[in-house]
């Protein structure tokens, strides 16, 4: 398999390996989101210590740990069978060999909070070696873990013993759609547009897809049957991170069939709005639900959380609840042609709708960092009041120049009405100085393509995917 995308990533821990001074680098993000794979390819003609943890028992992790620092060489080997504690396995990290390269050696601890889970006394071990050894040994360790709430509250916090000592701290997000397609090379720029709706920039989900069958032949096959890894993906991802996952169930279920706010998902979901807030709590630390405000909302708003929508940030958990959650028992009994011509294929379209949108919001971020818009964004988002709502909006640190724009994803070209429409919601903004900007699947009419006002700007489908 081609390593894909992840270059501003790597770009960033190779800085950091080559900086003058010994590094201690931290590195997270949920679960399939490609943490191991880019650590693996970041290791690649450099002497690696990578020990992936494993749950299991402080002295079996010890025995796993030792055998590897045997094999690099470390002065143990001769006269010891294991180590008996961390700090002795740690102190000698500063005692193997240096690198034949010249270059400094690089330590790699995959799933770190495996290792505390067995011994909550490590980050404290690490943390005095660090500071009376490590720091002055030519190494570089990464800290890498997929429990981001773990990270963040016990490593990170101002009260973990490790506070203050990271020299970076890299938290690894799904792909951007544009690399995340690079997994379809020969697709259509529709149909790696439809990829992306439903797997999202998730690399482990990407890579089920098989870049030489059509996208509806890869829903039957890979998602609907029951053999499928990612048939069975979202639940057994719940189970390992949660409890009580038929709650969970009803409330991304609420989210995934358009319940955003708070009231709505708790209607839904049979609960308090009191349980829900705390399961809405945990679903985001797992990077799967995300909460939304209007892009012009102050961050005293938002703090007061009167306007914040909750969304699911994952497009496959969105699809599995919409088309495989709802239709188990046909699924169950091999019926995954049907559900997907009667079920899927009239409405895929128009699922793909939000997805789109995030697309534009992207490609927004990308023009605006290249400085290719008409001013440089400060905030991406969406906006909405009472009675209107804008697919994308963009707008500088002053709040006096916008970008408004909507999106669509479908099968006829947009014409002048919805340009009209764009128009009339961007007065409500409150923003004279504002473009507008509209995203399609299909194009434009005659008519709208021939306009010439300089504060309008056509974006079809090839141009997000250039």
């Amino acid at each position: 398999m081609v390593f894909i995308g992840r270059e501003h990533d790597l770009q960033q821990l190779d800085e950091c390996y080559h900086s003058r001074k010994s590094q201690l680098v931290f590195v997270y993000g949920r679960r399939r989101v490609g943490k191991t794979e880019t650590l693996t390819h970041f290791s690649r003609g450099k002497e690696t210590l990578f020990f992936a943890a494993q749950n299991a028992t402080r002295e079996e992790q010890l025995a796993s740990f030792s055998r590897l620092m045997f094999e690099a060489g470390a002065p143990g080997k001769d006269y010891l069978r294991q180590y008996p504690t961390w700090e002795s396995a740690l102190t000698e990290l500063s005692k193997l060999p240096e690198p034949s390269n010249g270059e400094r050696r690089l330590v790699v601890f995959d799933e770190f909070p495996y290792l505390v889970k067995a011994d909550p006394s490590l980050p404290s071990i690490l943390q005095n070696l660090w500071d009376h050894t490590l720091r002055n040994a030519n190494i570089m360790i990464i800290i890498c873990g997929s429990s981001m709430s773990f990270i963040e509250k016990e490593l990170l916090a101002e009260k973990s013993p490790l506070y203050g000592r990271a020299t970076g701290i890299l938290k690894m997000n799904p792909m951007p759609y544009w690399d995340a397609v690079k997994f379809f090379p020969d697709y259509s720029n529709e149909e790696k547009a439809l990829a992306y709706a439903i797997l999202g920039g998730i690399p482990r989900y990407l890579e089920e897809f098989d870049p030489d069958e059509p996208v509806d032949v890869n829903i039957k096959k890979h998602i609907l049957r029951r053999i499928a890894p990612l048939y069975s993906e979202v639940e057994f991802l719940l189970h390992e991170e949660l409890r009580e996952t038929a709650r969970y169930n009803s409330v991304i279920r609420a989210i995934a069939l358009g319940d955003t706010s708070l009231n709505e998902i708790a209607t839904h979901a049979m609960l308090s709005n009191g349980t829900v807030s705390s399961y809405l709590s945990s679903l985001m630390e797992l990077g799967i639900v995300e909460r939304e405000f209007p892009v012009t909302a102050k961050l005293k708003e938002q703090a007061k959380g009167t306007r914040g929508l909750y969304q699911l940030s994952d497009n496959f958990f969105r699809f599995w609840y919409s088309f495989v959650f709802p239709y188990r028992s046909e699924l169950e009994h091999g019926d995954a042609i049907s559900v997907y011509e009667r079920r899927i294929a009239p409405v895929l379209h128009d699922f793909a709708g939000k997805p789109f949108e995030e697309i534009c919001r992207e490609w927004l971020w990308r023009e605006s960092i290249a400085d290719r818009l008409p001013f440089h964004a400060a905030r991406i988002g969406r906006w909405w009041n009472r009675t209107d709502e804008i697919d994308v909006m963009a707008v500088d640190d002053s709040g006096g120049h916008a970008i408004a724009g909507e999106c669509k994803f479908r099968n006829t070209p947009m014409d002048m009405g919805m340009l009209n429409l764009l128009r009339r919601r961007a007065a409500n903004i409150g923003v004279d100085d504002t473009n507008c900007y509209l995203f399609s699947l299909s194009g434009f009419d005659s008519a709208l393509a021939d306009i010439t006002d300089p504060t309008v700007r056509l974006i079809g489908i090839d141009e997000l995917f250039q």
